[in-house]
């Protein structure tokens, strides 16, 4: 591994919790609170999730880190029961939280196992939950295991089109951003490389339906959200293909500004793409003293109001294990 990442969950949470305050939020009503949340001085309050406190991370933190943590604690083959098992103990062990889909909250909550879980779970939800937790499988050290494990974790919920098709594009793209120099020409932290090498070795029939979300002439630049001609799953994937293989932003802080600013399922794509860039941008999160243009220290220090159980020592400490797992 090249570049190898241990904050990649700790991104992820920051990612998610802060742009978690406007997430679908709507304009001109909620124009104050978004002026506000581009400071960068705070966490701040959703104006209509309030089961979703300052700070705290929602799903997609979550589910990543129990992915993880499948990885970590298991050898191959891995199988759905591991994963079932996983998303159910982290959705305990943090509390049952709130700030999953209310289906799948509601689900959760009455789970208590993971052999329950896959006996009664609905798999075939055409979002973007099996992408926004599929950023560690770049850890594995083959594309063909990146692409295998991604796809059977998102059979598990997401067994359709879109689903299995942007957990994919996560994978590679995180794959590559730990694994893959770029050309001579780039900075190091350059990730332009990641368009190719999803077209390089995406399955041909991903390519004929969605290979579009990789040509330059159609660079996302509006709200992530579906609609009758996508799902925003693959919204989701076309937005991360847009801010990482197109725009090549100096600063992670400018980059999550950017996301916000763009509206609709912010926290998703900021936890996703923060994910993905962490390990080849300078490491901005501890270098905290240094306050231009860089997170601010409250984004690591107040993240789960700094619980050590789920805040950022925890996901910095599982993100070390995968690392060290698969150097």
């Amino acid at each position: 591994m090249k570049y190898p990442n241990p904050n990649m969950l700790l991104y992820i949470g920051i990612g998610d919790a802060y742009a978690m305050a406007t997430e679908y939020i709507k304009l001109p009503r909620d124009q104050a609170l978004l002026n506000e949340v581009l400071k960068f001085e705070k966490y701040h309050q959703h104006p209509t999730h309030l089961d979703v406190l300052p700070g705290y991370y929602t799903d997609d933190t979550e589910m990543s880190v129990a992915n993880a943590l499948v990885l970590i604690e298991n050898e191959p083959p891995y199988t759905p029961l591991m994963f079932a098992n996983a998303w159910v103990r982290e959705f305990v062990r943090g509390g049952m939280r709130k700030g999953y889909s209310r289906k799948f909250q509601e689900f959760l909550e009455r789970t208590k196992t993971g052999a329950e879980f896959l006996a009664n779970v609905n798999p075939n939800s055409n979002k973007n939950g099996a992408a926004m937790r599929a950023v560690p499988f770049g850890v594995l050290r083959t594309v063909p295991e990146v692409l295998e494990v991604s796809t059977m974790q998102a059979k598990i919920t997401h067994n359709t089109p879109e689903g299995l098709f942007s957990a994919r594009v996560v994978a590679l793209m995180s794959h590559y951003a730990l694994y893959e120099k770029p050309a001579s020409y780039l900075f190091e932290s350059s990730l332009i490389g990641t368009r190719d090498y999803c077209l390089l070795n995406l399955p041909k029939e991903d390519l004929e339906k969605y290979g579009y979300i990789f040509d330059l002439k159609n660079h996302w630049d509006t709200a992530v959200v579906g609609n009758d001609r996508q799902s925003v799953a693959i919204s989701t994937v076309h937005a991360v293909v847009s801010f990482i293989a197109t725009y090549s932003p100096p600063n992670l802080r400018l980059l999550l500004s950017r996301i916000i600013e763009m509206g609709g399922d912010t926290d998703s794509v900021a936890a996703i793409v923060l994910g993905l860039v962490g390990g080849r941008m300078e490491d901005e999160v501890r270098r905290i003293c240094n306050n231009t243009s860089r997170f601010p220290d409250f984004m690591a220090i107040n993240l789960e109001h700094g619980n050590p159980k789920t805040g950022a020592k925890y996901l910095l400490d599982v993100g070390t294990q995968l690392m060290d797992k698969f150097k």
